[in-house]
């Protein structure tokens, strides 16, 4: 059994998050770099296609194009702006439906 001594020379670390759970004796975590949302509009396999993802900064058409190409070959951006809603992690992808008039 440890003396009192002992007990008030050792340090122990408490930290909690916002959901209400405390952590004892752990390292704080890192803070995560924020991004801006975005959204782009691509034309990939005879589609239109909406991307909504988060980077550090505004891409231009080019530079979205490029890293695009491992998951949409061929894939062309139309246009890149500010997303109205909600993360380069893509968050949705949605398909335009000419038939429809609606994304899907």
């Amino acid at each position: 059994m440890k003396s009192f001594n002992q007990f008030l020379s050792e340090s122990i670390n408490i930290s909690g998050d916002f959901n209400g759970n405390l952590y004892m004796n752990s390292q704080p975590e890192e803070p995560q770099q924020v991004g801006e949302s975005y959204a782009a509009d691509i034309m990939w396999n005879g589609s239109l296609h909406r991307l909504e993802f988060t980077a550090n900064s505004l891409l231009s058409n080019q530079e979205l194009s490029e890293q695009l190409q491992d998951e949409y070959p061929g894939a062309i951006v139309q246009n890149v702006y500010p997303a109205q809603t909600g993360n380069v992690n893509i968050t949705s992808s949605k398909r335009y439906h000419p038939g429809k008039l609606d994304w899907i």
